[in-house]
């Protein structure tokens, strides 16, 4: 009541997700896979989120560096509102680290649920400012092991089924997506 609201009015809703959409789909990685021209064993790391400071595309650019380095094979999704190849600031973040060749830059997409199926990891890699990223329960619901910064909520939801770095530790984001990438398939799955 200290702050004006009535306690007793309050009604918490928990954020929820359609996991008759989001969930691991064979086909749909195939098909997304096969639209992006890559194999079925190639590392696939998502980023997906609008183009915003909060996000933090420069520093998933310099991770993406890092890891390509010690990974060659791996390539890059990022979807998302201004995440795409008119996006100067984010192609060029990508080029300076080397890894343009290895990028796709989706844009906006009704199919997420697909995109998300295709992934071998998810990262987030928020620098402030979030609250519950539903995109971290969307790609676990898809079977998909998230690499975040500990940001908002990002640390709770993710728990033991993924791994947490500090907000701005770019290296800690790289081998944190470098560790989930070599567990082996079933492990990583679980």
């Amino acid at each position: 009541m200290a702050r004006g609201y009535a306690a007793a009015k309050i009604v918490v809703v928990p954020n929820g997700f359609d996991l008759f959409q989001f969930r691991p789909d064979a086909r749909a990685r195939l098909r997304v896979r096969s639209e992006l021209r890559v194999a079925d064993d190639t590392p696939l790391v998502g980023l997906v989120g609008r183009f915003h400071p909060q996000k933090n595309h420069p520093g998933f650019a310099a991770a993406a560096g890092v890891l390509y380095r010690r990974m060659p094979q791996v390539h890059f999704v990022l979807a998302g509102r201004g995440v795409d190849s008119d996006n100067r600031a984010l192609t060029q973040a990508m080029v300076c680290e080397g890894v343009l060749a290895n990028t796709h830059l989706l844009g906006v997409r009704d199919d997420m649920p697909a995109v998300m199926a295709a992934l071998d990891v998810l990262a987030s890699s928020s620098s402030f400012g979030e609250g519950f990223p539903n995109v971290l329960g969307e790609a676990m619901a898809c079977g998909v092991p998230c690499a975040v910064t500990d940001v908002g909520d990002s640390a709770c939801i993710v728990g033991d089924t993924g791994r947490v770095v500090r907000s701005g530790d770019i290296h800690g984001l790289a081998a944190a997506l470098e560790e989930l990438l070599r567990l082996p398939p079933v492990e990583r799955a679980a």
